[in-house]
């Protein structure tokens, strides 16, 4: 239907009766997200400093501090949500007349351009939020100078991200209302392409992860759809940094962090606003109470609703019946093909406004099917290589190996992040040999097995006899290339002690010297980030029969440092345990020698240092026998003895 216009407004743009009509008959939405922050900003302000009216703040007043820190805390994650939420109402309310066929006869029988109504409603629906902002901006400008603490860079930023915010918002909402002929499609498509890329991204990554073996994510896909689901990418970038007197632990100010971020996603707004005003030109009117009124996008959210489909539910039941089916991909695409059939037929009803669509329809879904299979049959006759791919050591630039927690479970029990090439090719060969245990490793039993030893005094001890860690590798290759991989690597004794497999690799990589030396001592607290303030280590008292906790004297406490990192260095101490069995329980005592240190940055916390101490750190133990800590009523316990001790009384 083609609007008419008249001669003597033809040239007019924006009609402000209409734009009048709007902002009176929808009044509740902009005075609501008014009066939203009114309250917290002007209104709290007041509150404050009435509380606490000579009180401060890490150094500065109230009205200073809530002038210089507050304001801009609220310029982001609480200002991205409420953008996301009133973009959504302002558009359906300026553009509900789009909904029904009356209304949308009524509007474009008037003697108006579609160009010309588009733009006063866009505009309508843009002012119930950049409005309230505004006045809300200058009445908090007001009070803070009247209060003698003004920052008007604070608020500026503020109103900066309000209004950019605001806008992609409110045009992405708009650009979803040009799609859809019905009221409550809109918000349904708003919020679910607001946060559709990650969520189908971790949709496959979990379908994947069943079976391909050691796929865990690709790590530039995250970054892409992180950008692609705007409410993620901005609460994330958006950030306030503080700034602190080191000395004093005096706060020095903020600032707000993310801008160009915003800035580009109100690019994308007017790019998303010019695309909706393209549509409403070519607007079917007569598509009022369909869910999609674009043609070339029907197909799109068919086959579209049918993925995911395919992807949450079909996952979902074969979730909960994976402990009765045989493992691999086959069992899970049998799912996947249901699921997706019946997304595909609920979309086609949708569109129809019937249910009798199979007849016509059994096409575009066997065609969704046939895509499905031939997806998994491709991953899971591994015809990409995936499984079987390991980098070249060469083209790493840093490897990172996590493989849980390991005993003993102290301090040491860190990921190791390297560029040595030494270690990244030892890294690489773990790689390598885990892959070439594939077929081992994917049937082996998941858990720990135990096995009671009986000693000649009738005590019993569990030890443990086979183990399995979750191991997690990830290098980042040159040219900025990140590969990622995680496996389940069972374990026993026998594997343990073969140098060649992939527990035995792992074993070895775990108790190199120098990650240990890493894992108690990092760099930064050789560089002089931190000083250490002080060591304690709990002690059995023989006559009390207790435990009890000894400070080392200030003196001897650079000696005792000397000698943890000497006993590191000769592979005496840190000693990395993949199962809790003999040699570990005779080695490890049952306490931890503790190093507390304090960052001189004030705001960071103080940090502890735990290292359990073991036999076989023959310096470390004579420099605390030294220090007077160790003597013959106050001794170490190992696991083996306490659980002993334990045993018995229990028993």
């Amino acid at each position: 239907m083609r609007s008419a216009t008249s001669s003597s407004e033809k040239e007019r743009r924006f009609y402000p009766a209409l734009w009048k009509k709007n902002m009176a008959r929808f009044w509740p939405i902009w005075a609501v997200y008014g009066l939203i922050w009114l309250t917290a900003l002007p209104v709290s302000l007041l509150l404050a400093v009435q509380r606490d009216p000579g009180g401060g703040v890490n150094g500065l007043t109230q009205a200073g501090y809530f002038a210089s820190v507050t304001v801009r805390e609220l310029a982001c994650s609480p200002t991205v949500l409420a953008a996301v939420g009133f973009a959504i109402l302002s558009a359906m309310a300026v553009f509900s007349y789009l909904y029904n066929s009356r209304s949308v006869a009524f509007y474009h029988a008037l003697p108006l351009r579609r160009e010309d109504l588009f733009l006063t409603n866009y505009l309508s629906g843009l002012s119930f939020t950049v409005l309230p902002a505004l006045a809300v901006f200058a009445l908090t400008l007001l009070t803070e100078l009247a209060l003698g603490d003004a920052d008007l860079r604070g608020l500026l930023a503020w109103l900066l991200v309000q209004v950019l915010a605001n806008f992609f918002f409110y045009s992405f909402a708009v650009f979803c209302a040009m799609f859809t002929g019905h009221i409550l499609a809109l918000p349904t498509f708003y919020g679910i392409l607001n946060v559709l890329a990650v969520g189908l991204l971790e949709l496959v990554n979990l379908v994947l992860s069943s079976f391909v073996y050691g796929y865990t994510r690709v790590g530039r896909l995250d970054d892409l759809c992180v950008w692609l689901s705007p409410a993620f990418r901005m609460t994330d970038s958006i950030r306030v940094e503080y700034r602190w007197e080191e000395d004093y632990g005096v706060l020095l100010g903020a600032s707000c962090q993310g801008m160009g971020t915003v800035l580009l996603y109100a690019l994308a707004g007017l790019v998303l606003a010019v695309a909706a005003l393209s549509l409403y030109h070519r607007r079917h009117l007569e598509g009022a109470g369909d869910v999609v009124t674009v043609t070339w996008s029907r197909p799109i959210f068919k086959y579209g609703v049918g993925v995911c489909a395919a992807l949450s539910a079909g996952q979902f039941f074969y979730q909960v019946f994976q402990s009765v089916l045989p493992h691999g991909g086959w069992p899970l695409l049998g799912f996947l093909l249901v699921w997706g059939a019946i997304g595909y037929f609920v979309a086609e009803m949708l569109l129809q406004k019937k249910f009798r669509v199979f007849r016509k329809s059994w096409k575009g879904c066997a065609a969704l099917c046939l895509v499905l299979t031939g997806l998994m049959a491709v991953m899971e006759l591994d015809l990409t290589g995936f499984e079987r791919r390991t980098p070249d050591p060469d083209r790493v630039v840093s490897a990172y190996l996590s493989c849980g927690s390991i005993a003993p479970y102290d301090s040491g029990d860190q990921p190791i992040s390297t560029s040595d090439p030494a270690l990244i090719q030892e890294i690489v060969d773990l790689h390598q040999a885990i892959v070439d245990e594939q077929a081992v490793q994917e049937n082996w039993a998941r858990g720990h097995s135990y096995g009671t030893l009986t000693l000649a005094g009738g005590q019993r001890v569990d030890v443990q006899t086979a183990g399995g860690s979750r191991v997690s590798i990830q290098y980042t290759l040159i040219g900025g290339d990140v590969m990622e991989r995680e496996y389940y690597i069972g374990y026993d004794a026998q594997t343990l002690t073969d140098p060649d497999s992939a527990a035995g690799r792992l074993s070895a990589i775990l108790n190199r010297p120098e990650v240990i030396q890493e894992a108690y001592f990092p760099q930064e607290r050789e560089d002089g980030a931190m000083y250490l303030s002080g060591i304690n280590l709990s002690l059995y008292n023989t006559e009390t029969e207790e435990y009890e906790t000894h400070p080392v004297p200030v003196a001897w406490q650079e000696e005792v440092i000397q000698a943890l990192q000497d006993d590191i260095a000769h592979g005496d101490l840190g000693r990395r345990y993949l199962m809790d069995d003999m040699e570990r329980l005779e080695n490890c005592y049952y306490t931890d020698l503790e190093l507390t240190y304090q960052w001189f940055a004030p705001e960071k916390r103080d940090t502890t240092v735990r290292i359990t101490l073991q036999t076989t750190a023959v310096e470390t133990l004579d420099t605390l026998r030294e220090a007077g800590i160790l003597d013959d009523t106050h001794i170490l316990e190992t696991q083996w003895e306490r659980n002993i001790i334990d045993h018995a009384f229990y028993d």
